[in-house]
């Protein structure tokens, strides 16, 4: 006989359950939310030098999801998943433990990721802006205080508490229906104000049009996490005066904490997507040119542009010398729109001396240098490169329009309810 997913129940029984749909609702995208913290970890701690407080926020979340999503399992071989009426009797009480255990688990988890991201927020917002980084730290703080004393209403919402994991002992509990949705509403309030709240901030920076919306499209994704709490709302009253099964409930609870910590690494994340991207772009160049690949054509190349040597030398070398002075009359001109550079390169990539050094180690590895720095900026600029001359004089202009724009970047700045039934 083989072995059935739901404990104690019968073939007839076992068939009827949902388990396969809390499977593929759980497995899919815990992964995907483990792949996706696990790169914010190591694109901050590479490119940034260190783990934030938002970091170890979101890392946070991602335990709580672990656990929360490892209860949904355990509770679908106990019961979740099959009508109320088919669920085993003796499967109640460990059924009931295992959901008051995950309780906690959903309301931090929640709570991770909304700090988190107000944690971010303080990170680009620069010390000349007190005001709206005092109302990020109240905002912060009134969430912390809401989902705390959501948990704690959640643990002790019967008396005895020992009722709601052993449901047939003698006692009281307050209503679900009025408990999940006071909780419920509470979650979408905050993912509401916190996705929003950088909104104004990041559309009065000095920077292209495009790319500002781009950088608020991004945030903005965030509000997809209050979708799915509104999806698990709905399910609230199939608890309080429908059926009782809160099957749909916990699936929802699942895929809005996942969604929510995949979405609060988007900011941090995008910049990689950018580097992916153009180097996809540009593999796909170099794969279509015939001349690719071919030692010939790199010797022409280089023939080509030996006169042009101390020139781009030289002009390398005065626009690095004076990106830091350019830097620092921009910082004095515009004080307050001047925030931490480390959060700067993580949301809106690198700029100045470090885009040239990025664009120019590029370049390197196209070539398989593995020179000194010095010797790598001077190959990238007079022959380490595929394609024709005029190539190599795009690479010079390249350089010299990101330094002289420097100034402008400094200026820019950088960029529910309980999981219960």
């Amino acid at each position: 006989m083989p072995t059935l997913w739901v404990y104690n129940s019968t073939p007839e029984v076992n068939s009827q359950s949902n388990y396969p749909s809390i499977l593929g609702a759980s497995f899919p995208l815990l992964v995907l939310m483990l792949i996706t913290v696990g790169t914010r970890l190591y694109v901050r701690v590479r490119t940034v030098r260190g783990i934030g407080a938002d970091d170890w926020a979101v890392f946070i979340a991602a335990i709580c999801s672990i656990i929360y999503n490892a209860c949904t399992i355990a509770q679908s071989r106990w019961g979740l998943g099959l009508p109320l009426a088919l669920r085993p009797i003796v499967n109640l009480n460990t059924y009931s433990s295992i959901n008051y255990a995950g309780r906690p688990f959903y309301m931090m988890g929640i709570l991770g990721f909304k700090v988190s991201l107000c944690f971010s927020y303080l990170r680009i917002l620069s010390k000349g802006q007190p005001t709206y980084r005092l109302i990020v730290w109240i905002v912060m703080a009134l969430c912390i205080i809401g989902h705390t004393v959501g948990t704690l209403v959640l643990m002790f919402n019967c008396n005895p508490i020992k009722k709601s994991w052993n449901p047939k002992t003698a006692g009281t509990c307050l209503p679900v229906g009025p408990l999940f949705a006071g909780l419920a509403i509470t979650t979408i309030v905050f993912d509401v104000i916190i996705f929003f709240l950088p909104i104004p901030f990041l559309y009065g920076l000095r920077m292209d049009r495009s790319k500002k919306f781009g950088i608020i499209g991004v945030f903005a994704l965030g509000i997809l996490t209050t979708v799915c709490s509104v999806m698990r709302m709905a399910e609230i009253p199939v608890i309080a005066t429908g059926s009782g099964n809160s099957t749909m409930l916990v699936v929802w609870g699942n895929i809005e904490l996942n969604v929510g910590i995949i979405l609060t690494s988007m900011p941090v994340l995008a910049p990689l997507f950018k580097v992916f991207g153009k180097k996809l772009v540009s593999t796909g160049k170099s794969s279509s040119n015939p001349y690719a690949h071919t030692g010939s054509h790199n010797m022409q190349v280089f023939s080509n542009s030996k006169s042009q040597h101390h020139t781009t030398t030289s002009n390398i070398n005065t626009l690095t010398n004076s990106r830091k002075e350019r830097a620092a009359r921009a910082a004095a001109r515009y004080p307050g729109d001047v925030s931490d550079n480390e959060s700067q390169e993580t949301i809106l990539g690198k700029s100045g001396e470090e885009g040239m050094i990025a664009r120019e180690r590029s370049v390197d590895e196209r070539c398989g240098m593995e020179s000194s720095e010095r010797e790598r900026d001077l190959e990238s600029a007079t022959g380490g490169v595929h394609g024709q001359g005029k190539e190599i004089e795009g690479i010079m202009r390249t350089v010299q329009v990101d330094i002289s724009s420097e100034a402008a970047d400094a200026q820019a700045g950088e960029f529910g309810g309980p999981r219960n039934r």
